[in-house]
């Protein structure tokens, strides 16, 4: 899964990733956490701009309308994207790119489970691949989003046998394009390449999602 991740980088360097301009600062966060908003980048579905916004992280699907206790979907899952209900039209017509530095995942130890730090070899920053809804009603985030995850590579595998869906650069214009045909999106479904990431353990401190702080970053 990925319930947790970060977003350190210059503005500049965002909006050459992404090929597009962002109008407001973007402040270095080191502990996003479940139904924070969160920056998104998508196709506008009446002018087919891209766009950068900001989105809830917690997917509420459009049958969860108006239905008390229903929360949101921070992941789903590449194997059942396409066919399960709560994702099926976002994965056709909806999806987004959303940028991160890195992300954490937890491996299971004698007592206790250590927090790692994954991420692209070098530091630069990337995309997950993301589904998005709009909300219908008022007391609704606008729009809603999760992280597709996929089966971990051997990298991640030790520590956690999911891995959020990392989007290759090339692949960023027809993950967006609403007129991609399935096949070729479900071939975007893998594991990034286990040798283009590293991971190493930090601090405990990471498990408090209140704690937005560079120590989360703090190599144990």
């Amino acid at each position: 899964m990925c319930g947790r991740f970060a977003l350190v980088t210059e503005k500049r360097v965002l909006e050459l990733l992404l090929e597009i301009e962002f109008y407001e600062e973007i402040d270095s966060r080191y502990n996003i956490a479940p139904s924070e908003m969160i920056l998104a980048l998508r196709r506008n579905p009446r002018s087919g701009q891209k766009e950068l916004i900001r989105m809830r992280w917690g997917l509420l699907p459009a049958w969860a309308d108006g239905k008390a206790g229903v929360g949101g979907f921070i992941n789903a899952r590449a194997e059942t994207v396409a066919v399960k209900p709560s994702f099926r039209g976002a994965f056709l017509h909806r999806r987004a790119l959303i940028p991160a530095s890195g992300f954490y995942e937890w491996r299971k130890e004698e007592k206790s489970r250590q927090p790692y730090f994954i991420h692209l070899q070098g530091g630069r920053p990337f995309a997950f691949g993301g589904i998005y809804e709009t909300g219908r009603l008022k007391e609704q985030p606008p729009e809603s989003c999760a992280i597709i995850t996929t089966a971990a590579n051997s990298l991640i595998a030790p520590i956690h046998h999911r891995m959020p869906l990392i989007i290759p650069e090339e692949l960023y214009r027809p993950w967006l394009d609403p007129r991609t045909p399935s096949e070729q999106l479900q071939n975007m479904l893998l594991p990034y390449p286990a040798e283009k990431m590293s991971a190493y353990p930090v601090s405990r401190l990471v498990n408090n999602p209140a704690f937005d702080h560079p120590d989360c970053l703090r190599k144990e």
